[in-house]
């Protein structure tokens, strides 16, 4: 009879702790579903607050304020992102990739990581490595935007102002802004009709460096010159309040460059540098008060890159905190996750060993009265 009863009562333990351990596992996937359904949530929140400033650096959108461009007529809205320097591997224009959705009737967003290149964007920080341009399947287009990585989540508009369009002075184009970052705007450059144009520098480049990639674009490697493109420069210095010394030391530097990566012959460097060492020459010194340049120091000027400046360690620095917050907020959601994992696997262990301790000491009992 005792035998039986033990029997009975050991039987009923394990049923027991096969419920307890299967009612434990649906707590632990329904805390871990609750949870993600929590984060998925948060995410979508943020479109909602797109522009509000306490949004800007987090998530992986950008958004455009197309009731502020007075665009008419259109069913799609396209971001073109690309490196401003050209390298790297991006969406092709207006392609499905850069395709915008449409949060409500005045404000389109496009997630970055459709470019393949989100995290790169995202750890590029306060370093303004990056044009942006919105555009709308009418043709109608914005001109090109500088942006950072702190730029996620911020939103462009448009400011009412017309710039000429850098490759075709027939065309006008629209500038645009963000709205919290200020150092990110129309991109500066000159024009194929000698003009600046746009107030924002693409890390990499100085006004030094626009009017050095001016000239070698205008002299061909035979040493001619274009002036009808040359014959502008001392305008353009003026403008940009740079030193004919300053860029002829950034040609050389570039010139040295290509001959090292094999781009382009020491015979064509000598030629390009000749004839626009010749042009710089005859050139004044607006940071000297418009006194006349020394000619034997065009001749010799030092190789020199001025654009090392612009990615010291002050932009090293702040990258590094723009990627450190995207990092921390996006391991945060994970590790909350895994914290309820964790706290349930726990209980699911002290009810199992608990169980196998009462078994042990019911088949302890049994062998006892047997003896």
């Amino acid at each position: 009879m005792f035998k039986k009863v033990m029997s009975l009562a050991l039987a009923s333990t394990l049923v027991l702790s096969a419920g307890a351990f299967a009612a434990s596992a649906a707590e632990a996937e329904d805390a871990v579903a609750a949870n993600d359904e929590s984060a998925v949530a948060a995410d979508d929140s943020s479109a909602v607050a797109a522009g509000d400033e306490s949004q800007v650096g987090a998530g992986t959108k950008i958004y455009f304020d197309v009731k502020s461009a007075g665009w008419k007529n259109f069913s799609k809205i396209y971001c073109h992102v690309w490196r401003a320097d050209g390298t790297g591997k991006w969406p092709s224009w207006q392609t499905k990739k850069e395709v915008c959705k449409k949060e409500s009737d005045d404000l389109y967003s496009y997630d970055i990581t459709k470019t393949g290149n989100a995290e790169e964007i995202q750890n590029a920080g306060s370093k303004n490595l990056y044009c942006v341009i919105f555009s709308a399947d009418t043709g109608a287009q914005i001109y090109n935007t500088i942006m950072n990585g702190n730029c996620i989540g911020d939103t462009v508009y448009v400011t009412g102002n017309k710039i000429e369009n850098p490759k075709d002075s027939q065309k006008t184009d629209t500038e645009a802004a963000w709205k919290n970052h200020p150092e990110c705007g129309p991109q500066k450059v000159i024009t194929s009709t000698s003009k600046v144009v746009g107030t924002a520098l693409a890390d990499g480049t100085t006004d030094v460096t626009l009017l050095a990639d001016y000239l070698l674009d205008y002299v061909s490697d035979d040493g001619t010159a274009d002036t009808s493109k040359t014959d502008k420069t001392q305008d353009l210095i003026n403008q940009l309040k740079v030193s004919p010394l300053a860029v002829m030391s950034n040609v050389n530097f570039k010139l040295e460059g290509f001959v090292k990566e094999e781009t382009m012959t020491q015979d064509v460097a000598n030629k390009k540098k000749a004839t626009i060492e010749g042009i710089l020459g005859n050139c004044t010194d607006p940071t000297k008060g418009g006194e006349k340049v020394n000619k034997d120091e065009i001749k010799n000027a030092e190789a020199k890159n001025d654009a090392a400046d612009t990615s010291g360690s002050s932009n090293g620095g702040s990258s590094n905190g723009g990627s450190s917050s995207n990092g921390s907020s996006s391991n945060g959601s994970s590790s909350g996750s895994n914290s309820v994992q964790s706290g349930q696997e726990t209980t699911i262990f002290f009810v199992f060993a608990g169980v196998m301790v009462a078994a042990a000491g019911v088949f302890f009992l049994v062998r006892r009265r047997e003896n």
